[in-house]
């Protein structure tokens, strides 16, 4: 994950991924240790936009989420948790970009869906409320740099629901698909909310692989 100002990027790493790391994004020196829980699995997903806070979940060695937190980079440096369903699982959390609002994955209804929380920087805290944005299952949100728009993963694509917060409410559109994408790939949307980068297996790609035909090909064996 980039820091706000590009300088640094956050990442699991170690033997079984059970360390946070800080390394300048120019790649010069050493990475420096954030935090490291021998046995847990680690998964940051979003600096704060102030910069003072990495949003990371804890994970089960298939990667499914168990615990949402926050470490503070100055200060305690102790992780706060924020979301921890009893019996159940949270992650992914990513902040909207007036830091009011929190979106993250919980499989408290028996299966993977997008909620929204209130969220207090200062705490930091999560206040009282909670919406659930997906319908049909969903992972992996992400924010429109306006605020105006959630997007997610959906079970047959990615998946856009318009938001917007009315007082200490939240309210948000049912769902529409975007385009289709496999279970498998990663995937990213510009700040925007117009271009996205998706990486696809071969079987998802979309066309004729083309076929190459080089004419004379004996003369370049004598270059």
């Amino acid at each position: 994950m980039w820091s706000p100002d590009g300088s640094n990027i956050a990442f699991g790493g170690g033997d079984l991924l059970d360390s946070l790391f800080q390394k300048p994004a120019s790649g010069a020196g050493e990475e420096k240790v954030l935090l490291s829980e021998p046995g847990v699995i680690h998964a940051p997903t979003e600096y704060s936009h102030d910069g003072r806070f990495l949003l990371y979940y804890s994970s089960d060695a298939t990667g499914a989420p168990l615990a949402q937190f926050v470490l503070p980079l100055d200060g305690s440096k102790k992780p706060i948790t924020l979301v921890n369903p009893p019996g159940f699982g949270a992650g992914q959390g990513r902040l909207s970009p007036d830091m009011r609002w929190i979106a993250y994955v919980s499989t408290e209804s028996g299966r993977r869906e997008i909620y929204v929380r209130p969220f207090n920087a200062n705490g930091p805290s999560l206040g009282e409320g909670k919406w659930q944005i997906s319908r049909d299952g969903g992972s992996l949100p992400a924010w429109r740099a306006d605020g105006k728009e959630l997007f997610f993963r959906g079970p047959t694509g990615i998946m856009s629901a318009a938001v917007k917060a009315v007082g200490s409410a939240f309210e948000a559109s049912a769902p529409e698909r975007l385009f289709e994408l496999g279970s498998d790939g990663g995937w990213d949307v510009a700040a925007d909310g117009k271009r996205f980068l998706v990486s696809l297996a071969n079987a998802q790609q979309n066309g004729q692989v083309p076929i190459t035909v080089i004419l004379n090909w004996q003369q370049m064996l004598k270059k």
